[in-house]
């Protein structure tokens, strides 16, 4: 009887130690961080195309990268969809940030997440589409993108980003020691950010054909040509636009 109760006891215990082993190696094999996404208008997002809810969103993950799709939940415009590329941490966060508009071009996303490093010091690393925006950091500029700082303190601090042309974006960050804080930003162009065309310099004045001459030598240009015919001022102005208020780009003599 007593050999029965411990071989029941052996078994039992044998059963909670395989559990125990079994639950930390799918612990270790599933580390999870935590995903924020917040959003105007509110999206449905999407996880390698799988649909995990919508903004605002707040929720743990498995770490890992993903490919992010956000689609705008609205009726009353037709707004453009968002994709790219994010990473989350096991026990970090990874925040993303999005103002969809009706075009790809005027739509802004900030996406932002923690690596670890095997330094002690904290850093930070900044990359925006397009490239080469300025980045200032508590007011203080550091450099143009892409950018990574590995003498930022540790802290609170506020990251600036500005570029000609588009609309300034803004995040409240903290640092860690032993961490790098990753940011990445689709930089929206604000209204009117277009670059305008060069207008073309535009000639003003009278400009006469020629008639045609018998064959003589002489030292007049191939044809066709024009003349210029002689002026009250004794020259023709060449202005860069068809107005008499427009920079004057030449002078050109008669004949």
């Amino acid at each position: 009887m007593k050999r029965k109760i411990a071989f029941l006891l052996s078994l039992v215990g044998l059963v909670i130690v395989v559990a125990f082993v079994v639950k930390a190696l799918t612990g270790r094999g599933t580390k999870q961080g935590e995903l924020r996404v917040d959003s105007s208008p509110n999206v449905t997002i999407f996880l390698d195309s799988k649909n995990i809810g919508r903004s605002p969103f707040k929720d743990k993950v498995n770490a890992g990268s993903y490919t992010m799709k956000l689609v705008p939940e609205t009726t009353t415009a037709q707004l453009t969809s968002w994709e790219g590329k994010i990473v989350v941490g096991p026990n970090l966060l990874t925040y993303v940030n999005a103002s969809l508009s009706e075009s790809e071009l005027s739509s802004a996303v900030d996406v932002l997440w923690l690596e670890k490093i095997s330094s002690k010091q904290s850093e930070l690393s900044v990359t925006t589409s397009p490239d080469g925006a300025n980045v200032l950091v508590d007011d203080i500029t550091r450099g143009v993108t892409p950018l990574s700082l590995a003498d930022i303190s540790a802290g609170d601090h506020t990251v600036t980003v500005t570029s000609v042309g588009f609309l300034t974006r803004t995040l409240k960050i903290k640092t860690t020691p032993g961490y790098r804080v990753i940011i990445t930003m689709k930089l929206g162009l604000s209204p009117g950010g277009q670059p305008e065309a060069t207008p073309s310099p535009t000639l003003t004045g009278t400009l006469t054909p020629t008639p045609t001459k018998t064959a003589t030598s002489s030292a007049d240009p191939a044809k066709p040509f024009v003349t210029i015919k002689d002026t009250p001022t004794g020259f023709l102005r060449v202005r860069m636009e068809p107005s008499t208020s427009a920079s004057e780009a030449a002078r050109v003599n008669p004949g």
